[in-house]
């Protein structure tokens, strides 16, 4: 299966999920994307570059490292695994892959979603997106 129709398939399940992209970090390029509409494909190159700095960048390894310090952070596995944004009209869900520890599958939904569904469903969708690469 391609990343693309992985995507597809995981959009299909996630609720009022409007698009989904799956960044390298290391490069900041998007490696695959889907989009119910094609004027949201210009967010997802957007996004994609700003995904590293929203996981690797200054201020969330500082907080990263306090929350190792204190003893709540897994020493094996660093860095957060999922990230959700809420903004005006949009939840954006990034999960950070076990597999490939600087790939991030972004899932953007309406903010009409039910969040906690939203977000089962895509940890549900990690596995096959992530296999898929």
């Amino acid at each position: 299966m391609s990343i693309d129709t992985a995507l597809t398939s995981a959009m299909e399940t996630i609720p009022d999920c409007i698009a989904a992209g799956y960044v390298d970090m290391e490069t900041g390029m998007l490696l695959g994307a889907n989009t119910s509409d094609p004027d949201d494909a210009d967010v997802l190159d957007s996004l994609a570059i700003a995904v590293a700095n929203l996981f690797q960048g200054r201020g969330v390894r500082a907080f990263e490292n306090l929350l190792r310090m204190a003893g709540t952070e897994d020493a094996e596995h660093p860095g957060f695994g999922e990230i959700a944004v809420f903004s005006n009209d949009r939840l954006n869900i990034f999960l950070r892959t076990r597999e490939y520890p600087d790939h991030v599958v972004c899932y953007i939904c309406r903010n009409s979603a039910n969040v906690g569904l939203a977000l089962t469903k895509s940890h549900l969708s990690l596995g096959p997106v992530a296999a898929a690469v």
